[in-house]
């Protein structure tokens, strides 16, 4: 068990000594002291590198390790060094919906760190701004933001498209004036691609 304490590792700069964290510190020395009895010969003038893992040592314990280091002819502690954290790993954030079951009307503006979905339509002068994606459920004649923090997979997708103003994640529609000007019939995205805002019928897009 007193192996388990500490582990030993050749490198090209010398031997690297990791001392585990989790084991109590008395009984880290322990093991390092009986390591480092049971090969002294292996240890005779070698060069020292000691990772103390995420644990920060007082400078009485540093005294300790020190001294134990110096009881081996030669043994040369080169420096002390700690392990980085790991990070821990991203978790998603799931985007709710804001389900809005009515008009969105000139002058009010939706705005919801998620997906909007209207039942109905999004009137000019009425602004709908998401963090993800925009789905309009009837004519989109208003402004919608979708991606809004910069996510560039989102989208917008209206029963007709005919807005204002479209943009997402903060990049603008580059369409001429009269572009939305004759909507046509049947639901159409629009989507980023190669960096500029594209807008095409969905069936073809669900082919893609």
């Amino acid at each position: 068990m007193l192996e388990e304490a500490v582990l030993f590792k050749g490198t090209r700069e010398g031997i690297h000594i990791y001392l585990n964290d989790e084991v109590e510190f008395p009984q880290v020395v322990n093991s390092l002291e009986h390591r480092l009895a049971s090969s002294r010969n292996f240890f005779k003038g070698a060069r020292v590198v000691i990772n103390t893992g995420q644990r920060t040592l007082s400078a009485e314990q540093v005294a300790t390790v020190s001294s134990v280091l110096k009881e081996y002819e030669g043994v040369q502690l080169i420096r002390l060094e700690q392990s980085k954290p790991q990070a821990p790993p991203a978790i998603p954030r799931e985007m709710t919906a804001l389900i809005v079951e009515k008009p969105v009307r000139s002058g009010q503006q939706l705005y919801h760190p998620g997906h909007v979905i209207v039942i109905g339509d999004v009137n000019p002068g009425a602004e709908i701004v998401a963090e993800g994606n925009v789905i309009v459920m009837g004519a989109l004649r208003g402004i919608a933001h979708a991606g809004y923090g910069g996510d560039k997979s989102a989208f917008v997708v209206a029963n007709l498209m005919s807005p204002s103003q479209v943009s997402i994640a903060g990049i603008l529609a580059r369409q001429p004036d009269d572009e939305f000007s004759d909507a046509k019939m049947g639901p159409e995205i629009a989507r980023l691609r190669n960096g500029q805002i594209v807008i095409e019928p969905c069936q073809r897009a669900i082919y893609e």
